[in-house]
């Protein structure tokens, strides 16, 4: 179900749910300080091409491997969660059915034990 998602939702998918996500994440008081001195253009394409690429669009994603880009960062399942919800919204507000969130965030959900790196 997933890999044929970018296709049928095109750049709200990608775009969409990246400028959303990110707008949501610089306002959470927990969450806004690990945005602190980054250039978010940047993070904000490269989360729209890690996105398409998850969801079978092109595989442009460039940036690190998700352990080596999130090392340094105390995050914990606290803050992957956060993000999850707050990843959850951005879809919706993308005009991304609720079904194919669900699938968006199962997906990225096993990228979890790569991200977190401390416990709460």
């Amino acid at each position: 179900m997933i890999s044929n998602l970018y296709s049928h939702y095109g750049s709200r998918l990608t775009t969409g749910t990246s400028e959303h996500l990110y707008d949501a994440l610089l306002q959470d008081e927990a969450l806004a300080p690990f945005f602190a001195n980054v250039d978010m253009d940047n993070l904000r394409e490269h989360m729209a091409d890690f996105i398409g690429s998850v969801t079978g669009g092109p595989k442009i994603y460039e940036g690190r491997p998700m352990d080596k880009a999130h090392e340094g960062f105390a995050i914990t399942p606290y803050h992957f969660q956060r993000v999850a919800l707050h990843l959850h919204k951005a879809l919706i507000t993308a005009g991304i059915s609720a079904a194919h969130a669900e699938a968006i965030l199962a997906e990225i959900a096993q990228l979890r034990g790569a991200i977190v790196n401390q416990s709460d």
